[in-house]
């Protein structure tokens, strides 16, 4: 898949299928409101990014584990989809271009490093992208059904990009519709969903995918809406007539040991998911009193973490060294906030 002039060393396959996962997107449009403009957060090395923008006009911003030194830069991608990971040698950013994929680091101002070209017949990235402590990973899927995940480690380790990602090959699948990517502790959660509408999740490490998949929980008459996971469990984001819900399902077996509503949460928002330690979780979304982010238990016990009466955009989220980067819209610029959540 990727350009044989410029390969750097041979890729292995994984066996596994993948699918959906959480993540705004953005879109063009004459006004640029906040509700057009994509929003998204990831974890680096030494710190925490945020992605901010239009497919016109992106920038990233980058602050420490406590959410001091903002480094603003512009992104020299134009495209509809892109998105971006924090690898071992900082921001990377990966974008669809017409039926390939591009991937860089982000290294100056404008300015992009080596970039790297993958793909033969791109029809989607896949939504959502794997960024923690240990691993990045974003995946994209082709027009035979196949789906491409470029992955690797998130702390300091490889002096170049070439050094520091491996590419991964799934079985083909032409009856998925969907694909998405999430962390799950050391490994990278992978779901798909079926033109059934069943979906599934596989976990892959760094050696390759396991041989048992998960059937994800969701009834037809309930409509997915996010999934983070620990090594042990996933904390899923649903809707159905009653309104929304999380719940608990572990990964051994799709069992769902709690569900719980969101009473609160507003009929149009959309929620950020990410596991915030071993055995626990942070959701964000818009409530009736604004914006919110709380904390969730294995047992099922939810602490509000962070609130913003006067916001009316869903933050985004992730965690690292327990610390929470929340993400949100502050009058017309974004705020890279850090709250202490220890795991």
């Amino acid at each position: 898949m990727r350009d044989a002039a410029t390969t750097p060393h041979d890729r292995w396959m994984l066996g596994g299928l993948l699918a959906t996962a959480i993540v705004g997107g953005g879109g063009t449009s004459p006004v640029e409101s906040p509700s057009t403009r994509e929003l998204a957060a990831a974890v680096l090395f030494d710190g925490f990014a945020v992605l901010d923008g239009t497919p016109n006009d992106r920038h990233v911003i980058q602050v420490d584990r406590d959410g001091n030194a903002p480094k603003r830069r512009a992104v020299a991608v134009i495209a509809p989809n892109a998105r971006m990971v924090g690898t071992s040698g900082g921001v990377g950013i990966g974008w669809q271009d017409k039926d390939k994929v591009q991937f860089a680091h982000v290294t100056g101002d404008g300015e992009l490093g080596e970039t790297w070209k993958y793909g033969k017949r791109v029809t989607q990235l896949c939504d959502g992208t794997a960024s923690n402590e240990l691993r990045w990973g974003f995946g994209w899927m082709e027009k035979d059904g196949k789906v491409w995940l470029l992955h690797g480690p998130t702390k300091r380790k490889a002096s170049t990009l070439a050094d520091e990602h491996e590419l991964a090959e799934t079985s083909a699948a032409p009856k998925n519709v969907w694909c998405g990517v999430t962390s799950a502790g050391s490994d990278i959660g992978l779901l798909w969903r079926e033109s059934s509408g069943k979906m599934f999740l596989n976990l892959c490490s760094q050696n390759g995918c396991g041989s048992w998949v998960t059937r994800i929980p969701i009834h037809p008459k309930q409509k997915f809406e996010g999934i983070a996971c620990t090594a042990k469990s996933c904390l899923l984001a649903f809707r159905d007539d009653q309104g929304a819900h999380v719940g608990l399902m572990a990964l051994q077996n799709g069992k769902v040991t709690w569900t719980k509503p969101l009473a609160d949460a507003t009929s149009t928002t959309t929620f950020s998911l990410v596991a915030a330690g071993d055995e626990a979780f942070a959701i964000g979304y818009v409530a009736r009193e604004g914006a919110t982010v709380s904390r969730v238990i294995a047992s099922g016990s939810m602490v509000r973490a962070w609130a913003d009466p006067y916001s009316q955009e869903p933050p985004v989220l992730a965690w690292a060294s327990d610390r929470l980067l929340v993400a949100h819209r502050n009058g017309e610029g974004v705020a890279p906030e850090v709250v202490p959540l220890p795991r």
